[in-house]
């Protein structure tokens, strides 16, 4: 079966259809596409936010909580003890086969109450923080698990006392880190294993009193990639220590030239078997994805772990997904979905569903648990059911509805509100160029006497001053403050208060630029053929190079 070229009608620009993406279009029974594979990625991701909360209240118990919902939206939104109550039963709406069935999901989608925040027990003291679970003192994170006394990070697992993380497990006091695991007590680092006590280190492993260098292994007291005496160690980062604002800006600044200047391997991954894309690991058969772990006969998917014999899926670290095509936020033993948004745990045979809940054979239901036989939300008999799917899709197909996504008009985000502009960043006018909604965020006005400006140095800042304060972003402008518990842990480790407001930081921090951008390269010093999603502008190694330059 050849490869197959197209013209995004979107874009413009050219993209392939694999063989192994025609077999799975077979088996999901869809035709070829005529959108590019990012850009269909993109309007997936455009309908899941995690880190855009709103305060509200419950539209059931009148309880106030924390939601990404918003107070202007359409619907009734629930808090999680009320969602998944006896106390409602899902409205219901009854088929009309001579009118739109996406018409008719959007009626339904107007009474049927959201759940507002996504979050699994235990949750100690972690209120603010959303498609979690298991947390213990935590502030401002996001698709995290088994977390404590962790800030202002999103996609961590088994992490503790650290702030400002992305992408990464099991580390501990550390701060502003991309694709971390098992460090301890390591600053402003990328892609390292089994790290301690470092400084603005990328790509290295099992290191310790390291600073400002790249591609180390099992190495100590390195500074600029220099071999240096436990003493000249410590005296080259004395300065770094120091805690001023400026210091650490100017060595920012430096490390972003190191890693400008290292030679990259052309994909992040490691046990990996027939594999395109980037940030791979442990996987097999992966044909242009990013982000994927434990996985296998995925193309086109991004996020997703444990997943098998999946097309499309924009799942964001939700696990286990199988035989599932064109779908976001599912997961948690989920199989042959179809056009869904969160949908998990248990949930199979799904098509055009919205937060249906260990629920199987349903067709375009909105909430809910436990579901089966249900077209609309209404209740139909196993037989009733299976007959009246062939008569929805024949007539969903005559109107060029069936096996098109999810319409725009059922998004109840705007661009900006989720995660495809943290992955896939746009502009106000490029958004709604697209299609997609925007939401103006009010910059809250805050009076002159509650504006703090922080010192220079950490070592000049009191909590007493700061408490109650706001900090204007250099950014955005948007006001933030700074926690006690944030506050404590700058002290301890000479850390200068952060000019940049949290969820700027956590955008700024995610590796967009490495992600969705797959095209061709050379190796740099063999010159054999690659397929890379590194920047254009950077120079890429193959997997037999890149090991001779690192070991």
């Amino acid at each position: 079966m050849p490869e197959i070229k197209k013209i995004c009608t979107i874009t413009g620009k050219e993209f392939s259809i694999s063989e192994q993406e025609q077999e799975l279009r077979k088996k999901f029974g869809v035709e070829l596409p005529d959108i590019h594979p990012y850009e269909r990625l993109r309007y997936l991701f455009s309908f899941e936010n995690y880190y855009s909360l709103y305060a509200r209240k419950c539209d059931l118990c009148q309880k106030d909580f924390v939601s990404v919902h918003d107070t202007d939206v359409d619907f009734p939104v629930y808090c999680m003890n009320c969602w998944y109550s006896d106390k409602w039963t899902p409205p219901q709406l009854d088929l009309d086969l001579d009118r739109s069935f996406f018409e008719q999901m959007e009626i339904l989608s107007k009474t049927a109450p959201r759940l507002g925040q996504l979050a699994a027990d235990p949750m100690e003291n972690s209120d603010y923080s959303n498609a979690c679970g298991s947390l213990k003192n935590c502030y401002m994170i996001f698709n995290a698990n088994y977390c404590e006394n962790c800030y202002y990070s999103v996609s961590i697992n088994n992490d503790k006392d650290s702030i400002d993380l992305n992408l990464s497990d099991k580390n501990e006091l550390s701060y502003e880190c991309l694709l971390c695991n098992g460090c301890y007590q390591v600053f402003w680092s990328e892609f390292l294993e089994n790290c301690r006590d470092c400084y603005f280190l990328y790509d290295c492993v099992d290191c310790h009193n390291c600073a400002l260098s790249t591609g180390l292994r099992h190495k100590a007291n390195i500074f600029l990639n220099e071999q240096l005496t436990k003493e000249e160690y410590d005296s080259k980062i004395k300065d770094l220590k120091s805690g001023n604002y400026q210091t650490v800006k100017k060595y920012k600044k430096q490390f972003e030239v190191l890693k400008k200047d290292y030679k990259k391997k052309f994909i992040l991954g490691v046990k990996n078997e027939d594999v395109l894309g980037n940030m791979i690991y442990n996987s097999k058969k992966i044909e242009n994805s990013f982000l994927v772990h434990d996985s296998e006969s995925c193309v086109n998917s991004s996020n997703v772990r444990n997943a098998k014999d999946c097309l499309d899926i924009a799942s964001f670290g939700v696990i286990s997904n199988e035989s599932c095509y064109s779908c976001c936020a599912i997961g948690l033993q989920v199989m042959n979905l179809k056009f869904c948004t969160c949908c998990f745990s248990g949930a199979h045979d799904l098509e055009y569903c919205i937060q249906n809940i260990s629920s199987h054979d349903c067709f375009g239901c909105i909430g809910g648990t436990k579901n089966e036989y249900k077209i609309l939300n209404k209740q139909y008999s196993e037989e009733d059911y299976k007959a009246t799917i062939i008569k929805v899709k024949e007539k969903m197909q005559e109107r060029g509805e069936y096996n098109q996504p999810q319409p725009q008009s059922l998004n109840p985000f705007a661009y900006n509100e989720s995660i495809a502009n943290m992955i896939m960043p746009l502009t106000r006018e490029e958004a709604e160029k697209l299609g997609y909604k925007w939401k103006e965020k009010k910059i809250p006005e805050v009076p002159q006497d509650k504006i703090y400006q922080p010192k220079d140095s950490i070592s000049d800042e009191n909590w007493e001053d700061i408490k109650g304060k706001f900090v204007i972003c250099e950014k955005s402008k948007r006001p933030f403050k700074i926690i006690e518990q944030e506050f404590n842990f700058y002290k301890k480790y000479n850390i200068p208060l952060p000019r940049i407001h949290p969820e700027v930081r956590m955008l700024d921090r995610y590796p967009s630029d490495l992600l969705f951008n797959l095209h061709d390269a050379k190796c740099s010093n063999c010159q054999e053929n690659l397929q890379t999603s590194m920047p254009e502008s950077d120079e890429v190694l193959c997997e037999k190079c890149y090991q001779e330059a690192v070991y």
